[in-house]
């Protein structure tokens, strides 16, 4: 009966130090995402501000919105898989859409990982490039079923990764920034030819609904989706923006490819 009794102790006491220790991480997350947003509105508005060191921790800064934005991605690939899925029977379809699953996974995995590992920018990169390899996996697929050619790889489209791979480019130029020619999606594209504005993605900063390119934090955000491009073109082709000024200071690491030639403002990138 003793043993009952003290195995009976020893649980209760686990289970209070676990339920203390959630507790201290709640607590320090709530007053690290405070000074946080503190930072953020404080170092948006400076004209030196180039990023390097933007806060502390830009994990726990751009934590919230950012983990809701990579949960919407998710849930929107894979409901685009599951279309896809349906009455499939071309083989290579097939295994092009399991390699799309096999990337949300992936991305899923690291998303999870971004969010409880410290310094974790690695893993909201390589969650985002799983995205968007996901993407182009799923352009694969869907052109081989409709019997077209599987197109080449192309960055994604820079109004907001998430539309997947670039269809064609495009001049588009930022509020009171200067044209350039960048990679947009096709209904990007059939919007900024037609006169419209772009589907921007907009995220919540100090200002409210902003396009993401004007909000500090994103850096890691967008260079995980442009994995295998030339980071600093990425930089050039959103100057004039706050995420133009921020990105030169989180360049590091990662496999990234310099772009060379000169058909468009990304280089040698060809879209089918």
């Amino acid at each position: 009966m003793y043993v009952w009794v003290a195995l009976a102790l020893a649980l209760a006491s686990c289970a209070f130090m676990a339920v203390s220790l959630m507790t201290l991480r709640t607590v320090r997350r709530e007053r690290a995402l405070l000074a946080a947003a503190r930072a953020v509105a404080a170092t948006s508005e400076s004209p030196e501000y180039a990023g390097a060191g933007l806060l502390a921790d830009e994990n726990v800064a751009a934590g919230a919105m950012l983990g809701t934005i990579l949960e919407a991605d998710v849930t929107a690939l894979n409901a685009r898989l599951s279309a896809a899925r349906t009455g499939v029977v071309d083989l290579g379809v097939k295994a092009e859409l399991d390699r799309v699953a096999d990337r949300l996974r992936e991305a899923t995995t690291e998303a999870h990982l971004w969010r409880t590992v410290p310094e974790g920018r690695d893993h909201l990169r390589a969650a985002t490039g799983a995205l968007a390899s996901a993407g182009r996996h799923l352009v694969r697929a869907t052109a081989i079923g409709t019997g077209r050619p599987a197109p080449v790889d192309a960055p994604p489209c820079l109004c907001d990764p998430a539309h997947g791979p670039a269809a064609a480019e495009a001049t588009w130029a930022p509020d009171g920034g200067l044209p350039r020619r960048i990679p947009v999606c096709e209904a990007d594209y059939t919007r900024i030819s037609a006169g419209r504005s772009a589907a921007v993605r907009s995220v919540i900063g100090p200002g409210g609904q902003q396009p993401y390119y004007d909000i500090p934090g994103y850096g890691d955000w967008l260079l995980g989706y442009f994995t295998g491009y030339d980071p600093y073109l990425v930089a050039r082709l959103l100057d004039g923006t706050v995420l133009g000024r921020q990105l030169p200071g989180r360049i590091g690491g990662g496999a990234h490819r310099r772009a060379g030639g000169s058909s468009g403002e990304f280089g040698t990138v060809h879209f089918a």
